[in-house]
């Protein structure tokens, strides 16, 4: 069987390995026009018990990522004079950049071909030369965007603005920081995913000009201590919401962000990737005919993705709405927030961290 796999994030890169230790007689080349060593962004949120979908198909691997995650229990909400904090869910973050070193290694280990610097052909083409070609080329897939007709394509922009940023500091775990400012509440996302390393994703809202990152950094200096706000490719965007009526057409299936995008305030994206990279190459070992696979992974995926793109957009939504909270008080705040003004359960977030750590009681810190 030839698979040739568009884009080398962590979806195409873990289906590849995970596809040549599945038992498939498989021959698989990656294409990724950008190097390792150029990767965009920070940390990723992937929480351990996700691990648990890899491990048994490839235990080195999950070993090893386990063993770089910084992991946290608790949730901080900063606003005002204190920040406050609460029980949570299990999570954890790594570096994107070793992510993708260990996954692109892994793949090195088992014969996967990895074509590094140059555009994947166009998808007729490959179709026409591969058994199976997987488009795992991102939120703004090419591949998707070429036959965005068969794919039953749907995408959408929503607000606010945000940006994606590092801090030269480790936050304590999962911590929202909220500056109330005369055009409305900013907001900062922010965990650690490195001993001296945090993502910092800011969002603000619209109606007004866009603050540089020194400026984000005046409005956040409390909390950041002195830290330094970092950039990599960092750019003002609105999140792209990505949904397909079909996953797959004919020898072409859809794989992660390309399929689908969840809301980044909620950290699945990653999590949803692996979990899409192994359920399609168990359902092309377990099925009769390739037709079978793809119907049987967009089967089995379809009501997972589903689930996590409502609390997703449930979250979003609730972010958005922040003007006119000003006067919460900080514990009421800090519960909305964790069920987004009762848009989402508790039962959800701790199903979307696939732990079990009950949510506890709120607790003034600082």
């Amino acid at each position: 069987m030839r698979i040739a796999v568009i884009g080398g994030g962590p979806a195409g890169l873990a289906f590849a390995a995970t596809a040549r230790l599945s038992g498939l007689s498989a021959e698989v080349t990656v294409y990724e026009r950008n190097r390792v060593e150029d990767t965009y962004g920070f940390g990723v949120i992937l929480p351990s018990a996700a691990l648990d979908t890899l491990r048994p198909t490839d235990p080195d691997t999950a070993d090893a990522l386990a063993g770089e995650l910084v992991e946290w229990d608790e949730v901080t909400v900063h606003r005002g004079e204190r920040p406050l904090s609460v029980g949570a869910p299990r999570l954890g973050a790594l570096s994107r950049r070793t992510l993708l070193t260990a996954l692109r290694r892994r793949c090195a280990e088992l014969g996967v071909r990895v074509e590094e610097g140059a555009a994947a052909p166009g998808p007729d083409a490959l179709a026409e030369a591969h058994d199976l070609v997987v488009a795992a080329d991102g939120a703004g897939s090419a591949t998707r965007t070429a036959w965005a007709d068969r794919f039953g394509t749907e995408t959408e922009r929503t607000a606010p603005d945000y940006v994606w940023l590092g801090a030269e500091r480790a936050f304590p775990g999962l911590t929202f920081l909220v500056a109330d400012t005369a055009e409305g509440p900013v907001v900062a996302h922010t965990y650690p995913y490195a001993p001296d390393r945090s993502t910092f994703l800011v969002e603000v809202p619209g109606g007004g000009g866009l603050p540089d990152t020194a400026g984000l950094a005046r409005l956040f200096a409390e909390p950041l201590a002195g830290a330094r706000l970092l950039e990599n490719r960092s750019r003002w965007s609105r999140f792209l919401q990505v949904r397909n009526t079909a996953w797959s057409h004919r020898n072409v299936v859809l794989l992660g962000d390309a399929a689908h995008t969840a809301h980044y305030s909620i950290g699945s994206g990653t999590r949803l990737a692996l979990d899409d990279a192994t359920a399609l190459a168990g359902a092309l070992c377990s099925e009769g005919s390739l037709p079978a696979a793809l119907s049987a992974y967009e089967e089995r995926r379809r009501p997972a993705v589903e689930h996590t793109q409502r609390i997703g957009r449930a979250s979003a939504d609730w972010f958005a709405g922040l003007a006119g909270t000003e006067g919460s008080a900080p514990e009421k705040f800090l519960l909305e927030l964790l069920t987004r003004g009762g848009r989402i359960s508790l039962g959800d977030l701790a199903a979307e961290a696939a732990g079990t750590a009950p949510v506890g009681t709120v607790t003034g810190s600082g």
